[in-house]
């Protein structure tokens, strides 16, 4: 019985390590989490901001942080060839 015990325990221990390095730690954090991150540290460092001012601070920086999709695309002259 105690075989047992520690036979399951050990294939539990053995699963949740397996998924604990399969975490993909390259792919990119989603503009809603890193909102969530930023707000949790406004709102630990002055316990004095409302929840909306935490999420126009954050907003504001996440905006100025992501380029947008004109800056990012470059243009090619009508000849195919790059400037």
């Amino acid at each position: 019985m105690i075989r047992g015990r520690m036979l399951f325990a050990l294939i539990g221990a053995a699963g949740v390590g397996m998924q604990a390095m399969a975490v993909d730690r390259t792919r990119p954090v989603s503009p809603r989490r890193q909102l969530v991150i930023c707000m949790k540290k406004q709102m630990s460092a002055s316990r004095s901001i409302f929840y909306n001012e935490a999420a126009a601070v954050c907003k504001a920086q996440l905006h100025a942080k992501a380029p947008t999709l004109a800056s990012s695309i470059q243009s090619t002259p009508e000849d195919g060839l790059p400037k």
